[in-house]
């Protein structure tokens, strides 16, 4: 470390292609800087236009690793505007893709970030993998790449059970492996007074992976649906959501005439989005970090995934009898809308997401003190 209050950390895996990803890099620039307020946090150029970079006084890190449009255009204004920092002075790496390591991503993340953690600057450096969905891995070529990954790292988080047991299948000392929940829930929702809500609403944040990750596109067009009309008929406003940076906008347009008169909000800042849906009746969700934000301020919450860090989250909120595990079965989700839209309902099943997430934060205060221990262990 250059100097013992002044750690150089380096955050992989997020960005501003969705509210999720950058709400994780805050998260771990609010805890670092808490405790060091010095600390130096640096991120790929690949995490956005270097006005979105300082927006949140990250530096920034040249280098490009996969080749689109977007990333290439980050990387070329960070290389003439950004506020740069040499990848050789990084202390940690915090690995925060959220999900990326699993057969339904392939190997291509999991090789970047190993690959990248062992060029010749980074690799003495250690590397942590902060809480994640994981797995699974039954493609051998995925399997022998995530090993790699696990055998690199330090410290492997895994956010879940399923997580969890999928991972210790694969790392080689299982000494290494923890489990600690999502560490976003402790983020602090922010207002915007410009924003106008309705008096009463609920939020419903769409995600454009549930029509290519799951067996049929239809099923979910029409959960929204019923969802929006059952809602409409409790007298209770409808409010879309967007929760990133411009594709699941798209399910909106899907719904038809009728539906996309319907408000919709968008904000750069996702600890605004978070303060939005914390105002919410309950929230109809399928972006995870959009479900965390709304239980993490006891709103109760309807939910549909497409992996099975869905149900392990709505496990980790007591709130699991209010996922839609069926998307075609639209009797069950008028029984979840039904028990939702009345008031002591919501009010009971609110205090028991807030005593969950109680236990959560005991857990993810655990989780820091592993990490800031990781920090105080780097030599001078």
């Amino acid at each position: 470390m250059n100097k013992t209050n002044t750690p150089i950390i380096e955050i992989h895996g997020t960005g501003i292609h969705n509210r999720g990803a950058e709400l994780m890099a805050i998260a771990i620039s609010e805890k670092i800087k808490a405790v060091y307020p010095h600390a130096k946090i640096v991120v790929p150029s690949t995490f956005g236009f270097p006005a979105d970079i300082k927006r949140y006084g990250f530096y920034v890190i040249p280098e490009l690793y996969v080749k689109n449009k977007r990333n290439i255009a980050f990387y070329l204004a960070n290389i003439f505007f950004g506020k740069k920092i040499n990848s050789k002075k990084i202390d940690l790496i915090l690995d925060a893709s959220g999900f990326a390591f699993s057969d339904q991503w392939s190997e291509l993340y999991s090789d970047i970030l190993l690959n990248k953690a062992n060029k010749s600057n980074r690799k003495n450096k250690p590397l942590v993998l902060l809480p994640q969905a994981l797995g699974p891995f039954e493609n051998e070529k995925v399997k022998s790449s995530v090993k790699g990954l696990f055998n690199r790292a330090k410290v492997v988080c895994a956010r879940d059970d399923e997580s969890y047991k999928y991972a210790s299948d694969v790392i080689s000392d299982l000494s290494k492996l923890k489990k600690f929940p999502d560490f976003t829930i402790q983020v602090s929702a922010l207002a915007d007074k410009s924003i106008v809500l309705p008096q009463k609403y609920v939020a419903i944040v769409p995600n454009i992976r549930m029509t290519d990750k799951t067996n049929n596109k239809n099923d979910y067009i029409n959960f929204v649906r019923e969802s929006i009309d059952y809602i409409k008929t409790q007298g209770i406003e409808p409010l879309f959501i967007i929760h990133d940076a411009k594709e699941d906008h798209k399910i909106v347009d899907m719904l038809g005439d009728g539906y996309t008169r319907i408000k919709v909000i968008k904000h750069d800042d996702p600890r605004v989005l978070k303060y939005i849906l914390g105002k919410a009746e309950f929230v109809i969700a399928s972006r995870f970090h959009a479900l965390v934000s709304a239980m993490s301020q006891g709103v109760p919450c309807v939910g549909a995934g497409w992996s099975h860090k869905y149900p392990e989250l709505f496990k980790d909120f007591n709130n699991i009898e209010n996922l839609q595990t069926d998307l075609s079965d639209t009797k069950k989700l008028y029984e979840i809308l039904e028990k939702l839209c009345n008031h002591e309902y919501r009010e009971n099943k609110s205090r028991e997401i807030i005593s969950a997430k109680k236990e959560l934060e005991i857990k993810l205060n655990q989780m820091w003190d592993l990490i800031f221990n990781e920090i105080n262990l780097i030599k001078n």
